[in-house]
C-alpha cells in the first residue's frame, strides 16, 4: 500500500468522527492542535486504520502521534 493510500483513508475518516474543515486535514496538520482531536478520536481513527489495513497499532504510540504524516508514516511501518 502506498502511503497516499493511507493518507486518502485516513483523511476519509478523520472528516467522518471530527468537525473540521476538510481544508484542515493535510499531512502537517496537527491532530490535537490543529484538528482538535481528542484521545477518544484518536483511538477511533487507529481502530479503523487497523482494520482497514491490516495492521496493528498500540495505543501508546497512537498518543504519540502529533500530526497526519505521522499517522500515516506509523502503519506504513506496521505493514
Amino acid at each position: 500500500m502506498e502511503h497516499a493510500d493511507i493518507y486518502d483513508a485516513l483523511r476519509g475518516r478523520i472528516l467522518e468522527i471530527l468537525d473540521v474543515d476538510p481544508d484542515l486535514v493535510t499531512p502537517d496538520a496537527r491532530l490535537s492542535d490543529t484538528l482538535e482531536a481528542d484521545s477518544v478520536d484518536l483511538i477511533e481513527i487507529g481502530g479503523y486504520l487497523e482494520r482497514t489495513f491490516d495492521v496493528e497499532l498500540p495505543e501508546r504510540e497512537i498518543y504519540d502521534l502529533e500530526t497526519v504524516q505521522d499517522f500515516v508514516e506509523l502503519v506504513a511501518r506496521k505493514r
